[in-house]
């Protein structure tokens, strides 16, 4: 379930209270990139992808869509894309659209050859990037070592104010007393960071990298003025999961709060799960180019980051619930026993997820064989097929079971068909049928998993129509051969 702060966002974003918004870049001439567009549809976004991938990419093309605001540090292309004796930068494109209150306007920055074409409208907005640079350790960045040898004392001190120093405490669980940077003698380019915990003031000389890097964020975020752009590289860095999932909750309250755009990379999971679907973009580097896929699951996201063995051929569906089903009409082809091994079935997401997977795999470009499998609620397209019945595999399968009295799952579950069928009854009038293996899981202390793995097993057998489980399985072996 989403988190009212996500709610919130959404509704006031959608109402246009966020004052500064980059909607979309396009990128040709850089890193692979051959014209795609990345569009932000929320506040917060991360972008999920394998190394080398682009995402760094992107994020320093959107850092040069904006002049320097005040006595911000300027992000010039030429800085960030150098020509170097191996690698040269021409035929670029980086185009934008930029929400500004009410207008939106389209612009460009281009290198046709040896130099950089810029726009004659300047767009103005503080930004901000923190690169993968932050998480290295204090004592092995140029300068530090002096300081760490030669301080005596401190030319001034800033402190996290509460807010903030609560929320680092709860996404690091520590109880830390103060949160400070200070000014030290040496160097007054310098700063340094010191945490109390326990009656003790630790300097980033000697805190774990966690601590290191999110109090430095903490810090830079605090100081930030409204509406600002900000980019983090890997946000994930030196942070177990826990900590992981509660920076994003904190990065999701600062965006509201600030009316700030964040952008972020990441191959973390616990990051991914924590933001709504438009919030989440899958990169993948094919074989013609880039493919840009939006509001993918993590489970699927993540998994095409995995060094696993790869399938003869991968079969898309959009959750867990369309993936049992369809490993049960598999099943219970004759053939299924060979076919099994040879595919994987993956939830990606919601529907246009799984056609949009489905007209790549269509187009070849995909690294894979692959086939998309939609709800029969939704119409077939160009390389996605439909799964039995006319809605949701949650309705056609209950709904079979209770325009047949629930034949034989007093059987299968081994519990009295009163009590049995009443629970299932009970469950159907709930109106959301995501709802409904758990609704009779919880009255018979089954897992909502096992009670949909049954139910589907013993429909295939008394229900499917050999029509539908002949067409599926034949698309399959059309694939695999």
């Amino acid at each position: 379930m989403e988190s009212r702060e996500i709610s919130r966002i959404r509704e006031q974003h959608l109402s246009n209270q966020w004052p500064q918004f980059l909607e979309s870049i396009e990128i040709r001439g850089l890193h692979g990139f051959s014209g795609e567009a990345i569009t932000f549809g929320f506040p917060v976004t991360a972008i999920v992808g394998e190394n080398g991938s682009g995402k760094s990419t992107i994020l320093k093309a959107i850092a040069c869509c904006y002049d320097k605001s005040q006595n911000q540090k300027e992000y010039y292309p030429s800085k960030l894309f150098i020509n170097t004796h191996w690698d040269q930068i021409r035929d670029v494109r980086i185009a934008f659209r930029i929400r500004r209150c009410n207008e939106t306007e389209n612009s460009a920055i281009t290198k046709p050859s040896e130099r950089w074409n810029y726009p004659d409208k300047k767009f103005i907005r503080p930004v901000y990037i923190f690169d993968i640079g932050r998480t290295l350790p204090m004592d092995s960045m140029a300068g530090y070592a002096k300081v760490a040898k030669l301080a005596t004392n401190e030319i001034s001190t800033e402190s996290l104010v509460s807010d903030y120093l609560g929320h680092l405490k709860h996404i690091l669980s520590r109880n830390y007393e103060t949160a400070r940077f200070v000014v030290p003698d040496v160097d007054v380019q310098k700063k340094v960071g010191l945490l109390r915990h326990g009656g003790f003031e630790i300097s980033q000389f000697h805190q774990g990298a966690g601590e290191d890097t999110t109090q430095d964020l903490m810090m830079a975020l605090q100081n930030m003025p409204n509406n600002s752009l900000i980019l983090i590289d890997e946000v994930e860095a030196s942070l177990h999961p826990r900590a992981q999932r509660r920076l994003v909750r904190f990065l999701l309250w600062f965006s509201r709060q600030k009316r700030a755009q964040i952008v972020m990379t990441t191959h973390s999971s616990a990051i991914f799960e924590e933001l709504p679907r438009e919030a989440r973009i899958l990169l993948l580097a094919e074989t013609t180019g880039k493919s840009i896929i939006y509001g993918a699951s993590s489970e699927f996201a993540l998994t095409k980051l995995d060094d696993e063995t790869t399938p003869s051929v991968t079969l898309f569906v959009e959750d867990y619930e369309a993936k049992i089903l369809l490993r049960e009409i598999i099943r219970n082809h004759e053939d299924g026993h060979n076919i099994l091994p040879l595919v994987s079935i993956q939830p990606v997401g919601p529907a246009d997820v799984v056609q949009m997977l489905g007209r790549i795999g269509a187009d070849n470009k995909l690294p894979y064989k692959s086939i998309a499998f939609i709800d029969g609620d939704y119409d077939e397209t160009v390389g996605c097929y439909k799964l039995p019945g006319n809605e949701a595999p949650e309705r056609v399968v209950f709904g079979c079971f209770h325009q047949n009295r629930w034949r034989k799952l007093d059987e299968r579950f081994g519990i009295g068909a009163g009590s049995l069928f009443n629970y299932l009854n009970d469950s159907i009038t709930d109106p959301d049928h995501h709802n409904w293996t758990k609704i009779v899981g919880d009255r018979i202390k089954i897992g909502s998993d096992e009670i949909w793995e049954l139910m589907t097993n013993e429909w295939c057998k008394l229900f499917l129509q050999d029509e539908d489980k002949n067409r599926i399985v034949r698309l399959i072996q059309e694939k695999l051969h």
